[in-house]
């Protein structure tokens, strides 16, 4: 071999290993900046945590608001058609006072107290609160009546409503007040019949 050849050889071989360092060198250049794009990523994953955190709490503190006006002011439009009913009984008692201990047109009075009554029930349909039907004759339901006297009743049969003591009322269909009411035993038996039902 010529001296040229082997001075070319080795020549290539430098080059190899300078050549094969370069990629080297490059690597761990890209690994930095993979580090560093990493770490500004985190940064900014770390920061719109952050936000939305703020932003959660934010709103969970609004909504705690919000439920708290609800429940102190939601009743405000209804309670205020409520005020016209105690206007009226207020406008009833100034006028019986006004009278000055003279009897007063006690048809009127009374026309008046049932106007109030009308308004008050009207009120309450709007708060949703309705009257349970115990009218004389409909049948005893311990869902909404509650019995506080048992009669024996020649008119009545066993298990129907025959006066109502205390009215009950609905909220929007669920129960809010039962009904106190007089239940019907049927008739009263003779002793004749009870010997016969023991026999």
């Amino acid at each position: 071999m010529s001296e040229n050849t082997i001075a070319d050889i080795e020549e290539n071989k430098e080059d190899d290993v300078e050549n094969s360092q370069e990629p080297e060198l490059h690597e761990a250049e890209g690994q930095e900046e993979t580090e560093e794009d990493v770490s500004a990523e985190l940064g900014a994953l770390k920061e719109k945590y952050l936000r939305l955190a703020a932003d959660f709490d934010n709103y969970k503190k609004r909504l705690a608001r919000e439920k708290q006006e609800i429940r102190d002011f939601g009743n405000a439009q209804k309670l205020k058609e409520l005020l016209f009913v105690l206007d009226n009984i207020e406008r009833a008692i100034e006028l019986s006072e006004d009278s000055h201990g003279e009897k007063t047109d006690f048809v009127a009075f009374l026309d008046g107290i049932k106007l109030v009554h009308a308004q008050f029930l009207a009120g309450l349909e709007n708060f949703g609160v309705t009257a349970i039907d115990s009218s004389k004759g409909t049948s005893f339901d311990p869902n909404y009546h509650q019995a506080v006297f048992k009669e024996h009743s020649e008119t009545y049969e066993s298990g129907t409503i025959i006066s109502e003591a205390q009215k009950g009322y609905l909220l929007n269909g669920r129960l809010l007040r039962p009904s106190m009411v007089s239940v019907s035993q049927g008739p009263e038996k003779t002793p004749e019949e009870d010997s016969e039902e023991k026999d």
